[in-house]
């Protein structure tokens, strides 16, 4: 179960080094210099990290881009910490957050241990904030590649809440024997076929 102390959310940390945390001023530096663009500036911001309900001042970041002039602010997580504490949702909100970008890699806790057991009450307490959730999944073969229909279906039973599902095929990086690339990989149009069978062709 997560922790939030592993290695992902801490994804550019190297080891025996400081985290890198921006300062406010830094985000308030680089949320204008994209907003200035020539000849057409940024409208839309995502905050991701690592996990980014970590920083503690993250209301007050997600202020700033809308002060800024975004329009569109949206917060990538794995909602673990928005299900922890119910008040955070409705901060976020108020600061001005559009919506969620959350992972949700499946239905049962052997497809999703990073969040199964937070992620229902985490779309709850987005509900409840009027905060709409995007889940996204990572597609990996022979792990989560059998539930993508069940994925949907979930989706559907929150759809007052659960805005689309973004399912994202594995990217496989770095060292790992081939056999284990061979039974991991999936492709868009594999994913995409799984999904009509899954669905009983509703959705081809």
């Amino acid at each position: 179960r997560c922790d939030l102390t592993c290695w992902y959310c801490f994804f550019y940390a190297k080891e025996g080094e400081p985290i890198y945390e921006p300062t406010m001023d830094q985000i308030r530096f680089m949320l204008k210099r994209m907003k200035n663009e020539k000849p057409v500036g940024c409208n839309s911001v995502q905050f991701t990290g690592g996990e980014p309900t970590l920083r503690e001042d993250l209301p007050e970041i997600v202020s700033a881009a809308k002060e800024i002039g975004y329009s569109h602010v949206q917060l990538n997580t794995n909602g673990v910490n928005l299900a922890k504490d119910p008040t955070l949702a409705l901060r976020l909100h108020e600061a001005g957050l559009s919506n969620l970008y959350m992972s949700f890699d499946g239905v049962t806790p052997q497809t999703n241990p990073k969040n199964y057991w937070e992620a229902q009450t985490a779309i709850e307490n987005c509900g409840k904030a009027g905060i709409g959730v995007v889940l996204v999944p990572t597609v990996i073969g022979n792990v989560n590649d059998h539930e993508l229909g069940d994925i949907i279906r979930f989706a559907q039973g929150h759809n007052n809440i659960v805005r689309s599902v973004n399912f994202q095929p594995v990217s496989l990086v770095g060292r790992m024997p081939d056999a284990l690339r061979k039974k991991q990989r999936i492709t868009i149009p594999g994913a995409i076929k799984r999904i009509e069978e899954q669905t009983d062709g509703a959705i081809g």
